[in-house]
């Protein structure tokens, strides 16, 4: 992997990545999604421990998961992000529609009904992004929110990268900030990386 990329090379990735997913049908994605899902409820269920998940809502052409807390209500306890300033923060969300719509009219929780989770105490981090590899890089959307907040996890918690096969990348540049993916789950399969 390259290191100390340029801004633009990523965000000439980020583009190439986002045409390919707009041109994508829809409806292909609606099944990729519900694929994922199945795959991630079947993972779920083979560890346990897995108590708090962090997850987010989907905009634009990113997995939606959903279904997949709707499958777990009640099972587990979910935490969706919230950005406030520079700061990604995670909060307990009983049911997705709970979620409103706020900054770049993203589905989020409110602070004054969601309580905030400790990074520490989340065991699965669901992780949204453009671009992924197998050994774990991921190509974010170029804020570093999730960079920040992802080394305040628990050393046992893991970090999942979730994305459509397409979205798989053999190499992607990398900057010192940028955290590695413990898992990758996409609609074919969900893969350790070698920082597992």
């Amino acid at each position: 992997m390259a290191n100390n990329p340029s801004t633009p090379e990523k965000q000439e990735l980020r583009i190439k990545i986002r045409r390919s997913l707009a041109s994508t049908d829809r409806d292909l994605r609606r099944v990729w999604n519900s694929q994922l899902c199945d795959k991630l409820i079947s993972w779920i269920s083979q560890n346990e421990g897995i108590g708090t998940i962090a997850t987010y809502a989907a905009i634009e052409t990113e997995v939606d998961l959903s279904a997949l807390h709707l499958s777990l209500l009640g099972q587990h306890r979910f935490a969706y992000p919230l950005v406030s300033g520079s700061v990604l923060s995670f909060h307990i969300v009983q049911h997705p529609s709970e979620l409103r719509h706020g900054r770049f009219n993203i589905p989020e929780p409110v602070p004054e009904i969601h309580p905030p989770v400790s990074p520490h105490e989340i065991d699965l981090c669901l992780c949204p992004g453009v671009g992924f590899t197998l050994a774990g890089a991921r190509l974010g959307r170029g804020k570093a929110y999730y960079d920040t907040t992802l080394p305040l996890l628990n050393g046992k918690a893991f970090r999942m990268g979730v994305a459509f096969d397409l979205q798989l990348y053999d190499d992607l540049p990398v900057e010192d900030h940028d955290i590695s993916m413990t898992h990758i789950a996409t609609p074919g399969a969900i893969r350790p990386t070698p920082e597992y």
